[in-house]
């Protein structure tokens, strides 16, 4: 009998533990929004004048909304989220793998019950690399996807190929991480407002 106990115990240490350790973070985020967008051009006194051209980047936007536990309080924010982006590009390596554009970063201070916004971008001289020709379609992307994770676990993730993690299946693919970058790291950074949250890349 005592060992029935003990089991019954430790099971309901298990369940109890397990709870302790779900995130009780919840995010529904959309679909990726991929558009290409050119630099834009500002004007400043006293630096002398460049003649030049705006070049296409790669834009993206996950939008999304949080949902915090009750006792987390009113007017809540989370602390930070991570969110791991792939963009699948249409092309391929010498070797005939499949391009793919990642880019991993943290989201911080991001506030409870209102339409958020993630941003990240890919530069006209990286895309011309892995595309070979200047400028991009849609018709350049293949597949896109992400994945939420909040205090190392995942909470959200989404993917244009439905119900799968397209970006594991690493045999045919050609990984290009950390070539994304924040909108803090462009030309676009002074832009917008709070349209977006803040972000640290990792």
């Amino acid at each position: 009998m005592m060992k029935i106990y003990i089991a019954l115990a430790t099971l309901a240490f298990g369940i109890s533990a397990a709870s302790a350790q779900a995130p009780a973070v919840k995010v529904d985020g959309g679909k990726l929004a991929i558009n290409p967008i050119q630099t834009p051009q500002f004007s400043a006194g006293n630096v002398g004048e460049k003649r030049w051209r705006p070049k296409d980047w790669l834009e993206v936007d996950m939008p999304f909304k949080i949902k915090l536990p009750s006792s987390a309080g009113r007017n809540a924010s989370l602390e930070s989220m991570t969110v791991s982006f792939y963009i699948g590009l249409n092309a391929q390596t010498k070797d005939g793998k499949n391009e793919v554009v990642k880019g991993t970063f943290n989201y911080v201070d991001i506030p409870e019950g209102q339409d958020c916004h993630a941003l990240a971008y890919v530069t006209p001289a990286t895309l011309r690399r892995l595309l070979q020709k200047d400028g991009f379609t849609s018709a350049d992307i293949r597949a896109w996807g992400y994945e939420i994770l909040v205090s190392g676990q995942r909470v959200g993730g989404d993917s244009s190929v439905t119900g799968t993690a397209w970006w594991e299946k690493t045999d045919n693919l050609s990984i290009n991480d950390g070539v994304m970058l924040s909108k803090t790291e462009t030309p676009f950074g002074i832009l917008w407002g709070d349209y977006d949250v803040s972000a640290k890349k990792q």
